[in-house]
C-alpha cells in the first residue's frame, strides 16, 4: 500500500477503525475553526476513561487496585456496563511486574462470581508476568513493541475485541525510572507513554501507589498526575500495622478531561472457592463486589445524611468551587470552602422538625463529614482560617 499524502488524515473512531479520510491545509499555520469535522468526546468508559490516553489506577498498599483493574479488565472483554457506565468492548494487555501468580486465580474468581454469562474457551486477556530490563527508553521501546504484537494477535484470534487497554502493574517495578521525585523527568516519561498510546490508539493504565493517606495523592511527581488524561483513586482506611479494612474501599475519580471528579462506589473483596490445593484445602481467591457509595464495610448502603452530605459537596463544588493553594509543594487544587458544604447540607436535609431544639441536623452533618474524610472519599485541610474540602484528586 502506498503511503497517504500528508493532505490526508485518518482519524479513528470508536470502534478503532479509521474513519474516512479528508484534506487538510498542511501549510497553514493554525487549524480554523469549522475546517474538519468536529470531534466528539471518545471513551472507553462513558465519563470515566477515554479511549487514548494515558489514565493512572492508583491506590495505597493492599488498598484492592489491582482487584479493581482485573474488574474493569473483565467489563471490556466480556462487553458489559463498569459501575453502570457504557464501555467500549475490546482486548486488554497486562504487564504484571507484581502479583504475576495471582492474576489468572482472580480472573477465574471474578468470572465465576460476577460475570457468569462469559462464553468459555480463550479470551482477549494477554499477560506475561516478566519485569523488563534496561533504561526507561528501552522499556518503553520494548513496551510499544508489545503493544504491536498483542494488537496483531487480537485482530488475528479475537476480530471483535481490538486491543484497548494495557494495564501496567506496576508502574514503579516496571520503569526504570531514575528518579521519581523528579517533575522534569517524569512529566518526559509521562509524554512518551502519551505518545505511545496515540500510536497505538489504546489506553495505557499504570497502575501506582499513593501515600498512606487521601491528601497526599500519587508517590512521586506531581508531574505523574499532570501528565496524565484521567485518574482512577482506589482508597481505603487501612490498619497499617494489621493491613485491616475498617470499612468498604472506595473507587473515586480522581482526574477526567469530560466527567465530573468525585467518589464512584464502594466496594468489598469477596471470596469464592475455585477448587482445592494439593492439601485438599480450598483456594479462594478475590473479586470485587460494588455497593453504593458510602456503604459499611458489611455493604449496607449509606446513611440519609451521608448521601446528603456527598451531594452537597458536589452542588457546593459546581457553585463556589475554586482553584485553592492547600500544599505549598504542590500544584493548586479544585476545592470548596466546608461552610459552603455546610449551607447546603443544611437545605436540603429535613429532620421534620425546622426548628431542630436536638441539633439533630448538626449531628448528622457531623457524622457524615467525619465518616467521608474517614473513609478517604474527600480530603480536607484548613487553609489560614478557613477549612476547604475536596475530592480525591492525583
Amino acid at each position: 500500500m502506498s503511503p497517504l499524502p500528508k493532505s490526508v488524515v485518518l482519524p479513528y473512531d470508536n470502534d478503532n477503525r479509521p474513519q474516512q479520510a479528508y484534506a487538510v491545509q498542511v501549510d497553514a499555520p493554525f487549524r480554523r475553526f469549522g475546517d474538519r469535522p468536529l470531534e466528539m468526546p471518545r471513551y472507553l468508559i462513558k465519563g470515566i476513561l477515554p479511549l487514548v490516553g494515558v489514565a493512572l489506577l492508583a491506590g495505597q498498599f493492599s488498598s484492592g487496585k489491582t482487584f479493581i483493574g482485573l474488574d474493569l479488565s473483565l467489563s471490556l472483554i466480556h462487553g458489559v456496563e463498569f459501575l453502570g457506565r457504557k464501555t467500549k468492548p475490546g482486548g486488554v494487555l497486562w504487564l504484571a511486574a507484581e502479583g504475576g501468580g495471582l492474576i489468572e486465580r482472580n480472573i477465574i474468581a471474578a468470572r465465576k462470581a460476577k460475570f457468569t454469562n462469559a462464553p468459555g474457551g480463550p479470551f482477549p486477556f494477554l499477560w506475561e508476568d516478566s519485569v523488563p530490563r534496561g533504561d526507561t527508553n528501552a522499556i518503553l521501546a520494548e513496551l510499544k513493541a508489545k503493544i504491536r504484537a498483542a494488537k496483531g494477535e487480537c485482530d488475528e484470534h479475537h476480530p471483535n475485541r481490538p486491543l484497548r487497554l494495557v494495564i501496567i502493574d506496576t508502574l514503579a517495578a516496571y520503569f526504570a525510572l531514575e528518579d521519581e521525585n523528579d517533575n522534569a523527568k517524569v512529566g518526559t516519561f509521562m509524554a512518551r507513554l502519551g505518545e505511545i498510546a496515540k500510536e497505538e490508539h489504546v489506553l495505557i493504565v499504570p497502575i501506582c501507589h499513593m501515600g498512606k493517606s487521601a491528601e497526599s495523592g500519587i508517590r512521586g511527581a506531581s508531574a505523574f498526575g499532570a501528565g496524565a488524561d484521567a485518574a482512577i483513586a482506589v482508597l481505603a482506611d487501612i490498619n497499617q500495622a494489621t493491613g485491616e479494612v475498617s470499612e468498604c474501599r472506595t473507587i473515586s475519580l480522581a482526574k477526567t478531561r469530560d466527567g465530573h471528579p468525585g467518589p464512584l462506589a464502594s466496594f468489598a473483596l469477596e471470596r469464592i472457592e475455585i477448587g482445592t490445593d494439593e492439601d485438599g484445602d480450598p483456594v479462594m481467591p478475590g473479586y470485587v463486589k460494588f455497593a453504593p457509595v458510602g456503604a459499611d464495610k458489611n455493604g449496607r448502603p449509606p446513611s440519609r445524611g451521608v448521601r446528603d452530605f456527598i451531594e452537597s459537596v458536589s452542588e457546593a463544588m459546581i457553585k463556589y468551587g475554586a482553584d485553592v493553594q492547600v500544599f505549598e509543594d504542590a500544584p493548586p487544587r479544585r476545592a470548596v470552602r466546608i461552610d459552603h458544604v455546610r449551607d447546603e447540607f443544611n437545605r436540603r436535609h429535613s429532620v421534620g422538625d425546622s426548628v431542630d431544639p436536638a441539633g439533630t441536623k448538626r449531628k448528622n452533618y457531623q457524622r457524615a463529614h467525619d465518616k467521608v474524610l474517614k473513609d478517604q472519599m474527600y480530603a480536607s485541610r484548613t487553609v489560614g482560617v478557613v477549612e476547604y474540602i475536596w475530592p480525591v484528586q492525583v
